[in-house]
């Protein structure tokens, strides 16, 4: 049975040292060999894969450098769905889309119910939403976002429950799996609801 993925800010082929030096590599091409590494280890042919934006930094999309970028995003396994992020114009998302591991590319949000029955709700975009108050309801009733861009360790937006950060950097350059997101945001959950209570 397939599983269901997400992540972001991949930024393949970023040869910038505040993006591949801040998560700990020598240059933008061992940064992209481990990702694609640690990616193929996790994730089976068969697998979803929602990447909430910021695939790559290239301009020029016609030069060596982002035909190099989408050759490292057509090796990463699984079916991928692309949220658009800051730095994905509709030109890259075109090329995206070219990509035979590419599913779908260019909405700037998605709601997915997760599974389909007994299902979690999820508000999947780049920016971090705020979608529930300090008054949580029940993690199954709740609208919970997953979202990138900032590039933080932290899993929680100023620990709040319902706001988890999929960027690579808060999960050592891996992809999480849905189930494990749940269980770390009920686990979040009861111990927000019990430092409120107090």
């Amino acid at each position: 049975m397939s599983k269901v993925w997400t992540t972001s800010d991949l930024h393949i082929g970023h040869n910038r040292e505040f993006v591949y030096g801040y998560r700990g590599f020598a240059s933008c091409e061992e940064h992209d060999a481990v990702l694609v590494e640690n990616w193929n280890s996790l994730v089976a042919e068969d697998d979803i894969v929602y990447i909430l934006g910021d695939v790559m930094l290239k301009h020029n999309l016609e030069d060596d450098n982002f035909k190099y970028g989408l050759s490292v995003l057509e090796k990463l396994n699984g079916k991928l769905i692309i949220i658009r992020g800051n730095h994905d114009s509709e030109f890259k998302i075109e090329k995206y889309k070219m990509c035979d591991n590419v599913l779908m590319a260019g909405d700037a949000a998605l709601y997915l119910d997760y599974p389909e029955v007994g299902s979690y709700h999820f508000y999947l975009s780049h920016y971090p939403t705020l979608v529930a108050h300090e008054k949580l309801k029940p993690v199954k009733t709740a609208l919970i976002n997953l979202y990138g861009h900032t590039h933080q360790k932290e899993h929680f937006y100023n620990e709040h429950p319902y706001m988890y950060c999929v960027c690579l950097d808060a999960h050592d350059m891996k992809p999480v799996l849905m189930e494990d997101i749940i269980e770390e945001i009920k686990k979040k959950r009861s111990a927000y609801r019990d430092g409120i209570q107090k």
